[in-house]
This record gives structure tokens, sequence and C-alpha cells, in this order.
């Protein structure tokens, strides 16, 4: 989520609401503990998470909502390209091109669709 938020950076969370009813809305930032298939990624890459580590990304797609990410990248939902993503430099490597996988769904009931604020080094 780097540059909106800054290793060190100080989160002030509010835990009851998600408790009560999951009202998201694309914008809004949350922070989870990755799933399986997140943390097998990072380990593939060299990488090691412990069990206190979460994850911070900010909610572009809610219910319902179409959901498209071309092979380069471009994400667009409910046919509107999703703005905000290129807050960094690209990666000069261009390593995360070989994890993006072209789809194009409706994000399910009781889901939410997670991106980073860098799109050009956030695997998302």
């Amino acid at each position: 989520m780097e540059p909106t938020l800054q290793v060190g950076d100080v989160l002030l969370v509010e835990k009851l609401t998600p408790k009560i009813a999951s009202v998201y809305r694309p914008g809004d930032v949350v922070y989870f503990r990755p799933p399986p298939a997140l943390r097998d990624l990072v380990a593939s890459n060299g990488g090691r998470l412990t069990d206190r580590d979460l994850f911070v990304k900010r909610v572009a797609a809610v219910p319902g909502d179409k959901v498209k990410i071309n092979k380069d990248g471009t994400v667009y939902v409910n046919s509107k390209e999703a703005k905000g993503r290129d807050l960094c430099e690209a990666e000069p490597l261009g390593l995360i091109k070989k994890y993006i996988r072209p789809i194009e769904e409706t994000v399910p009931q009781n889901k939410v669709l997670l991106l980073g604020d860098c799109d050009a080094v956030s695997v998302d």
C-alpha cells in the first residue's frame, strides 16, 4: 500500500463493524491475515510471513460488481477502469507481469475484491 501507507505507520482499526455487518465500499482500506494461496506465493518468491503478519489492501469491488482484468494488468470494475492504483514507480524487472491472469467475472456474495495501491509491484 506504499506510498499511501509507509512501513512503520500506525493504523487505528475499528473491528466491530465487520462483525455486525460486512458493509464494505469501494475505496475502504482493510486488513486481513493472508490466505494460504497468498502465503504460498510469498514463500515461493523467497518471502517469509509469520502468524502475526497482516496485509493491508483497498476494496476495489463489492458483491455483484463485474470485474475484468486484462493481460496488461488493467483492472475494470463495472466497465470503468480502476484508477488510483499507479501510485508507485514501475518495478524495474517487471516480475509482477508473470502473475497477471486475465479474468472476467462477477464478485460473489459475501466476497470483495481487494487490490493494493501499487499496481506495478503488488501481487493482488
